[in-house]
């Protein structure tokens, strides 16, 4: 058996990690220079930055075990430490009720608690939405305050046309009860909401130092790897994926052909590059599919210290970033000079906007004047800097999107050697460690497993080694 594989972030890097131990050959076929996808780690100078901050933090033992076997004694054990910055103040996060309602003052405080009050009380309205959802276990006061702003900043759309499932992922059955009851017993509910937990792993030298080792066992057990390929095509015959065309960056063509195929490519992209090509309405699926794209601007100053957050969230509309992160405090290992600090100023961006097309001497010249504007730091202090873009980094949950993702995955389903995976794959937006399990289990289901990748949720009680 030969399998291909579309993608080299870490549901295709798992995959062909899990299928080089089965003793299966396989090949993967990536756009970029190197694998890892948004984990990937980039070397400046010596400075190592993450495209974005990546906790590796799951429930899942198999998960958890792959990490500490893979990166041993480079595996750290950190301490969260984030806040949020709204109004020109800076608020813990998560948030500590009596923190928050302290900084914001009497007046509003009392506005945010009558508001909760009243969403309490109310009859429950719509929560298909956003801001429904969260407006019903928080108030709208909290809401507006602490979580409209920045929702609307990475997304880029109102929060009333965001679905609730976003936040059914990534906020869980937090409510404000929960907040209060952490505040005052920040040990209690360690197995409460994820996203929240206060201690989490992190590879010494970032993200990229795990996922580098996964390539490096995989070819030592025989698997391959092609960077700088873009697929074009991926040809079809009959009910089977026949092989896949890819063009190299010297424009020069060449074809994969398999038994299997594994795709981790934005599933609206896998779409439109099949060929035959599908049916109107699966096109006008795959085409009412969304992403939200990202800019990572990274600098560095010659301060040895600014502040001990590992990343701040930035929630003022008058700041167009997102999200500050310090990689000195995710990892020493990640500067090279303890003189110096390195930050990461994160733009959510649609392609074609006006960030999108600013240059990188735009882009710096804007994070700069941001970090000052916010008193991080003075641009007197800067060093260097770069940018990162990527395309097509987040699925977008808007209106419909669950009809769309349906119609398409009945269509795949009649290529019986086709499995997708992977954030962008399954249009699923969540972490590493559910990636990484996709991957694990497609390569599974091509040795009699019956995993429904679409099901996989890194959460459940059962081992990623349980068959569906």
């Amino acid at each position: 058996m030969k399998v291909v594989i579309l993608g080299a972030g870490p549901a295709g890097l798992a995959a062909a990690h899990e299928l080089s131990r089965q003793k299966v050959r396989c090949q993967t076929v990536e756009k970029s220079a190197t694998g890892g996808g948004l984990c990937r780690t980039l070397n400046h100078e010596g400075f190592l930055f993450d495209i974005g901050g990546h906790r590796f933090l799951s429930r899942n033992d198999e998960v958890n075990a792959l990490w500490k076997e893979v990166l041993g004694e480079d595996l750290l054990v950190k301490t969260r430490k984030s806040r949020i910055h709204f109004r020109g103040r800076f608020f813990d996060y998560p948030l500590r009720p009596f923190d928050a309602l302290s900084k914001l003052g009497v007046g509003e405080s009392l506005r945010c608690l009558a508001s909760y009050a009243r969403s309490r009380l109310m009859t429950p309205g719509d929560q298909s939405s956003f801001e429904g959802w969260m407006i019903r276990r928080f108030g709208r006061r909290l809401y507006e305050n602490f979580f409209k702003s920045y929702t609307e900043k990475v997304w880029g759309i109102p929060c009333s046309e965001l679905s609730s499932d976003w936040a059914e992922q990534r906020i869980q059955q937090l409510t404000l009860r929960q907040a209060v009851w952490r505040s005052l017993f920040p040990g209690a509910g360690k197995k409460g909401i994820k996203t929240l937990t206060e201690t989490f792993y992190y590879p010494r030298r970032g993200p990229g130092q795990f996922f580098d080792a996964l390539r490096c066992q995989s070819e030592s057990r025989g698997a391959s790897f092609a960077f700088g390929r873009d697929a074009q095509e991926i040809r079809l015959n009959g009910a089977k994926v026949d092989s896949v065309l890819s063009v190299n960056r010297d424009g020069q063509r060449e074809v994969w052909t398999g038994d299997s195929f594994l795709s981790s490519l934005p599933l609206s992209l896998l779409v439109q590059k099949l060929r035959p090509v599908p049916p109107r309405e699966i096109l006008d699926a795959a085409a009412s599919l969304r992403f939200r794209s990202f800019i990572a601007v990274n600098l560095v100053f010659d301060v040895p210290f600014l502040f001990d957050d590992q990343w701040i969230y930035l929630h003022s509309s008058s700041i167009k970033a997102g999200r500050l992160q310090n990689y000195k405090n995710w990892s020493e290992g990640m500067v090279p000079d303890a003189g110096k600090t390195s930050l990461g100023m994160e733009y959510f961006v649609s392609e074609g906007d006006d960030l999108w097309k600013l240059d990188e001497a735009g882009m710096i010249g804007l994070a700069l004047a941001e970090l000052n504007m916010i008193g991080i730091v003075d641009p007197s202090h800067f060093v260097r800097g770069f940018t990162v873009r990527v395309p097509n980094a987040y699925p977008v949950y808007s209106p419909g999107y669950e009809t769309a993702v349906v119609k398409i995955r009945r269509y795949l389903e009649r290529f019986s050697n086709l499995q997708v995976m992977g954030r962008a794959g399954l249009f699923r937006y969540n972490n590493s460690d559910h990636a990484i399990l996709t991957g694990l289990m497609a390569a599974r289901n091509l040795r009699g497993g019956e995993h429904d990748l679409w099901a996989v949720d890194p959460d459940a009680a059962e081992p990623a080694g349980v068959e569906a």
